[in-house]
């Protein structure tokens, strides 16, 4: 049996005909034409996956996917709607609510091309070495504990001021969240967590408290790494990924992706902490192993990789799908089943010159099919970044 996908729409002729669709596959359909039709069905059985309309009386997708999301954490929720429903869409990917859209008039062999990529990513999230690692990690909640009061906040729709209130409690977060608003990124010039939160969005402070609870809450002690070394690179990545939208591909960074950088490697940094003694080996063997990809010596170590841990945690924890996404696939950028092709592809970029700034050593070759993807040359690239690096060492 392969995945159980559940269809929500209030218009009977969209489902019969996503029935139809899906009719000689592996996958099992079941239909709703509601959102409260479609949670009773999730109370009675276990569906891999979530694809609701926008609009619907009632309980609208957006309400919908939230109590899913809510609920059921581990299903993953799509869009299937209309132009009109742009807004609304917007909404529920920046909350996380949902993890990626798809518009009506869905064109066939794309949803079915999307859904091969969902079930493929889900296979991975499956892996029972991953599971009992990341069920597994002691003080997990401890460290992540601002995030969470930050995002009920958020949940709650709690204005500005009252979030800033309980983000200025923690002296390193509030300097975290300062530092990014003023630094050439954004480039808002404001002493006021409030005001950073208008300007970043709620999505961008929520992935800056979580970095910033992370790294002030482990112990590397695997040299060469530090966590001082850690934070260069993941800042480094996030502004050298901006470049590459700013400069490379002109245009904006998209505010889903504001901070895909600066959580990529969350994998690594938990992977160091809390694994000091097998991390201290597998880097040994890295480092003795050039042409070898950091992922196959760990999982021939530990059964499973950092980006495979990081994109779990940041889908779990409900981080807009395409962080999750570049955390998971930023060392395999060309893999089948990457959805946002372009920007694991500028992370996977980033991130090397990063590391060719911060930990040369570290610094493995770049995936050549990268380019392609992007539309650039890697000269422009080498000019960019080369550039950058001389004038940080300056």
């Amino acid at each position: 049996m392969g995945l159980r996908i559940l269809f929500v729409d209030d218009e009977c002729s969209i489902l019969k005909s996503l029935k139809r669709l899906f009719f000689d596959s592996d996958y099992e359909i079941f239909t709703a034409e509601s959102g409260e039709g479609g949670l009773q069905i999730l109370a009675d059985y276990p569906v891999d996956v979530v694809m609701s309309d926008m609009r619907m009386p009632g309980m609208d997708g957006h309400q919908f996917l939230k109590t899913v999301k809510d609920r059921y954490p581990s299903t993953t929720r799509l869009i299937l709607s209309g132009y009109a429903d742009e807004k609304e869409i917007l909404n529920s990917l920046i909350d996380g609510s949902s993890n990626f859209y798809m518009l009506k008039p869905w064109d066939s062999n794309d949803l079915f091309e999307k859904i091969a990529k969902v079930y493929e990513a889900r296979k991975i999230f499956a892996n029972p070495a991953l599971l009992n690692i990341a069920n597994g990690l002691e003080n997990l909640a401890l460290i992540i504990g601002l995030y969470e009061s930050v995002s009920r906040l958020i949940d709650q729709d709690a204005a500005a001021s009252t979030i800033a209130r309980v983000i200025e409690t923690d002296g390193a977060v509030t300097a975290a969240v300062l530092r990014i608003v003023n630094s050439a990124c954004y480039n808002v010039k404001t002493g006021s967590v409030a005001k950073a939160i208008t300007f970043l969005g709620l999505p961008a402070i929520k992935s800056i408290i979580l970095s910033c609870s992370v790294s002030k809450s482990v112990n590397i002690r695997v040299p060469p790494l530090s966590i001082k070394c850690l934070n260069n690179h993941a800042t480094l990545t996030n502004y050298y990924m901006a470049q590459i939208y700013g400069e490379l591909l002109h245009k904006q960074l998209p505010d889903n992706l504001g901070t895909a950088g600066l959580l990529h490697d969350l994998g690594f940094v938990l992977c160091l902490h809390y694994f000091p003694d097998r991390y201290k080996l597998i880097l040994e063997e890295y480092l003795k192993q050039p042409h070898e990809s950091l992922a196959t010596i760990e999982k021939e170590y530990a059964g499973f990789s950092h980006d495979e841990l990081g994109g779990y945690l940041l889908n779990w924890w409900g981080i807009p799908y395409p962080i999750a996404e570049c955390a998971l696939f930023h060392d395999t950028p060309l893999h089948s089943a990457i959805i946002n092709k372009e920007a694991v592809a500028s992370v996977h970029i980033a991130s090397h010159y990063a590391w060719k700034s911060v930990a040369p050593s570290l610094a493995r070759s770049l995936d050549e099919g990268v380019f392609p993807v992007l539309g650039i040359r890697r000269p422009d690239c080498e000019r960019l970044f080369i550039k950058e690096i001389t004038n940080a060492g300056d």
